[in-house]
């Protein structure tokens, strides 16, 4: 049997670091899996965590859209060393300028504040630069997406791996052309107060991710 990589979606604040990184740990020890990763987790404990076993990546949801995890996360994990695997990377298709009037029935993000009511027709007046942008350099909504994540590991020196989900191939080609667009200072300059001017929580009950522990002290 293959090894794998192990990464808890979610921390249980009531689960001392220590005792969940330690059980990892020994899965790797046993030869069960050869990596460690976390999601959703503060600067603070993905410190904690790699004092107590070597993270190798950390999980989050970051974009232009969404970008709390730069206030603590980023910096830890690029002093450790630790890669970033940014999922939600367009906004749950917000960012391409795509997302449907009205939702289908299942449709999670349905659920979620800032897709909803007066937040959603705010935020979409936030995508006039990305589609202003996309539209000058023969280019979609969502290849400036990624290309302004790809750019992040410059800005922080650390590796960045955005996970856009598809169903498509000829989206997959389209996110991959992304690696080819180098976006210009005046063009991130431009892009820079979309994350501060955002209105709407990303989840209704926001208390699992990190953004609701960071002011706080680990356990």
């Amino acid at each position: 049997m293959a090894r794998r990589s192990h990464d808890p979606h979610r921390r249980d604040p009531a689960v001392a670091l220590a005792d969940s990184i330690g059980t990892m740990g020994d899965l790797v020890q046993a030869g069960k899996v050869r990596h460690l990763g976390l999601s959703e987790v503060t600067g603070d404990e993905l410190r904690e965590a790699h004092a107590h076993h070597p993270i190798s990546a950390v999980q989050s949801e970051w974009s232009l859209f969404t970008r709390d995890i730069e206030r603590g996360l980023i910096p830890a994990a690029a002093e450790l060393g630790v890669g970033v695997v940014a999922y939600s990377p367009l906004g749950r298709g917000f960012l391409t300028g795509a997302l449907p009037s009205e939702f289908t029935t299942g449709d999670i993000r349905s659920r979620f504040p800032r897709f909803t009511g007066e937040n959603a027709q705010r935020n979409a007046a936030l995508l006039h630069p990305i589609t202003t942008i996309a539209a000058d350099r023969g280019a979609t909504p969502a290849q400036v997406a990624l290309a302004w994540l790809h750019q992040r590991r410059a800005v922080h020196g650390l590796t960045v791996v955005p996970i856009p989900g598809t169903r498509h191939p000829n989206r997959l080609h389209e996110n991959l052309a992304a690696l080819g667009l180098t976006l210009t200072a005046d063009e991130l300059a431009r892009l820079e107060p979309i994350a501060a001017q955002v209105t709407g929580d990303r989840y209704p009950d926001m208390t699992e991710t990190s953004n609701a522990r960071e002011s706080r002290p680990t356990d």
